[in-house]
């Protein structure tokens, strides 16, 4: 009987460790195109500057009525539309930041990720924007107040090694406070990743960026990168009807911001989506139960994680010297 049992944990653990081998051994080939040859982690439609390689992401395959946002000048802003393999991105020339990243989920998706999946954590220019519309890593050092590499398209939602590498190009990343990325902003992408486990259908996020202050917005490093004053996820489900948006303010706080409807979002902000408008928009709110307690849990669970993933990774790594 002890030996059945331990024959089938060894099982399970050799099947896990492989698991964790094969996605660690792809994360550091695709780590390493990004260091050297980051184009080539684009296929010949993400390379172009357009959204037609990637309209199954957008509502309704329509990027028109997700993009065409009246709250910025296109011509004098320099926009461009980038492709990834999970997300797409509305970025800047101008602000050397995304403007709008869409994504879309289902629950299959989410369960179906890779395990042992971890972050490349090398961010890098996008090769797809001109030099002097781009920013660099150097620019995020030594800013005073603090700030992360914020991501739009969360390292989380990635769902394949190519795509996890992706979301740390330097287009899908914005000058966010630090407290609020690692603290409430964390547990809202958490948030969602939740909900899509347990829903019908396709989930589209819409995380986006605005610039309160337009040209005298915050602006840091050498090229000049503008840090938004606020930043907002809003969240629709087609198949449940259901739309709610988050909306934080870029500093410093350890409270998770309330979700509000559509409708109060378009107040508060005057950002419109098309797509809504013109399907009259739902204004269905979760229940709230984020807070301090939760978002210092989800930190602690992101640590313990982190912890034995590294574990697991030098035990294989002893097993096959």
């Amino acid at each position: 009987m002890k030996f059945s049992f331990y024959l089938t944990l060894s099982c399970i653990f050799l099947n896990t460790s492989l698991v964790f081998a094969k996605e660690n051994l792809n994360n550091i080939y695709y780590s390493d195109i990004a260091k050297k040859r980051p184009i080539e982690l684009y296929d010949n439609n993400q390379k172009q500057n357009s959204f037609n390689g990637c309209k199954d992401l957008f509502p309704k395959g329509n990027p028109r009525e997700t993009t065409e946002l009246t709250y910025f000048n296109k011509s004098k802003w320099g926009i461009r539309e980038l492709c990834s393999d999970n997300f797409a991105v509305l970025y800047a020339d101008r602000t050397k930041t995304p403007l709008l990243v869409i994504e879309k989920l289902s629950a299959k998706q989410i369960k179906n990720k890779g395990e042992g999946l971890q972050r490349t954590d090398f961010f890098y220019a996008d090769p797809r924007t001109p030099t002097n519309g781009r920013a660099k890593a150097s620019d995020y050092k030594n800013v005073q107040p603090s700030v992360d590499r914020g991501h739009l398209a969360p390292a989380g939602n990635a769902i394949s090694a190519r795509g996890m590498a992706q979301t740390f190009a330097l287009s899908n990343i914005f000058p966010q406070d630090s407290d609020n990325n690692r603290g409430p902003w964390r547990k809202i992408e958490a948030d969602v990743r939740k909900y899509i486990s347990r829903s019908e259908g396709d989930t589209y996020i819409l995380s986006g960026l605005i610039f309160d202050k337009q040209e005298n917005s915050v602006k840091i490093g050498k090229n000049k990168v503008w840090k938004p004053s606020r930043i907002f996820k809003l969240v629709y489900n087609p198949s449940e009807d259901k739309i709610w948006v988050y909306l934080m303010k870029n500093e410093s706080t350890n409270n998770v911001s309330t979700p509000i409807s559509y409708k109060d979002f378009v107040d508060e902000t005057g950002v419109k989506f098309a797509f809504i408008e013109n399907n009259g928009s739902s204004n269905y709110i979760p229940n709230n139960s984020s807070n301090e307690e939760n978002v210092l849990i989800e930190n602690i669970k992101s640590k313990l994680i982190g912890f034995l993933q590294n574990f697991i990774q030098t035990l294989i790594i002893k097993i096959f010297q």
